[in-house]
């Protein structure tokens, strides 16, 4: 769904907390350094939305539709795992309301990815919403269609992290983050990825879209970087936006990033060297809340690395349950040795 079309950059608590406003920084280290004379910033309490929870299994995916399509056992390891439905656009609400149903009747907690931000990809200005109202109207409608059961946003992939960020896409945000918690749901703005922005440019960037109303951030969505890396990053993120709690998005990251080739700018898509990550799952650890499944396996990163377009193949899907080393050696043979040809 997302792109990293810039090369990346180098470089949780109950109740309500005032805390200062931080300044940007560069590289990967904290950045605590203060703005002179900084705004005092009201956060909401937080919900933890994800204590005692049971994550919601969409079997509608496009990886188990062509599983039940073409009988292929071997794809279990992803149909079988919770994973999050994207919006990506007005046209994808309507299915909501009864995916929202069924996890209510279950009694799972349901995630969706809000992805319509105007100008999405920064480039490309025909991504995204038209124009402020199209995007205000599309929150509106999410809020309809989620009605009164309870669910996990992860708001907006790339859009803080975005070269194209400026103080009005803050607002935006803000607003949406805003409608969401008031109607009851748990926000969890997106915060890039550890090896993207610092963590003192970042804060700032959340702290003006409406991360003090939010449950949380979300980190490495749709990327690779490792777990423990994306864990100590979101920790100094969170100690900077008033200990918010983080998920980080482990579906792809079972053999980390892949290389940093000077030559290319694209490394980020669909390449050779992946694995699945550690399952969805919710955590004890010190303000991570989660690990999600919030990028669906299979699903191709564009066209790139011999995939043509953003939809599930079945052969990244293949590939990446081939490489992952916690699985059984029974379902990696099962997924390598595959026929992904369609009859």
């Amino acid at each position: 769904m997302t792109g990293r079309y810039r090369r990346l950059v180098t470089g949780l608590v109950t109740g309500a907390v005032t805390v200062a406003v931080v300044g940007a920084g560069c590289g990967n280290q904290p950045d605590t350094s203060l703005h002179p004379d900084p705004p005092s910033v009201r956060f909401a309490p937080l919900r933890h939305p994800f204590n005692n929870a049971t994550l919601y299994v969409d079997t509608k995916t496009a990886a188990a539709r062509w599983q039940a399509t073409h009988g292929a056992d071997w794809l279990d390891p992803i149909t079988s795992q919770p994973q999050a439905r994207w919006l990506n656009g007005p046209q994808d609400l309507a299915a909501v309301p009864r995916l929202v149903a069924r996890a209510r009747d279950r009694g799972e907690l349901p995630v969706f990815v809000a992805y319509y931000i105007p100008n999405r990809g920064c480039a490309d200005f025909k991504q995204g919403a038209p124009d402020t109202a199209a995007y205000n109207s599309y929150v509106r409608d999410l809020v309809d269609a989620l009605g009164p059961v309870h669910s996990v946003i992860v708001l907006e992939p790339d859009a803080t992290a975005a070269d194209c960020y400026n103080p009005s896409r803050g607002k935006l945000l803000t607003h949406a983050v805003q409608a969401l918690s008031n109607a009851g749901h748990s926000v969890y703005l997106d915060a890039g990825h550890a090896r993207w922005r610092s963590t003192g440019e970042m804060a700032t960037r959340l702290l003006q879209s409406g991360i003090a109303h939010a449950e949380g951030f979300a980190v490495n969505v749709a990327n690779r970087q490792t777990t423990n890396e994306s864990y100590r990053w979101g920790l100094e993120l969170s100690d900077l936006t008033g200990d918010r709690d983080f998920v980080i998005d482990t579906s792809r990251n079972g053999t980390g990033p892949p290389p940093n080739d000077p030559k290319r700018d694209d490394e980020w898509c669909n390449p050779a060297r992946q694995a699945l990550g550690a399952p969805p799952q919710t955590t004890h650890r010190p303000h991570l809340a989660a690990l999600l499944w919030i990028k669906a396996p299979g699903e191709s990163d564009g066209e790139c690395g011999g995939e043509q377009t953003y939809l599930f193949s079945p052969t990244q899907a293949r590939n990446l349950i081939a490489a992952t080393r916690r699985l059984p050696q029974a379902q990696r043979a099962a997924a390598a040795t595959a026929s992904v040809a369609v009859p």
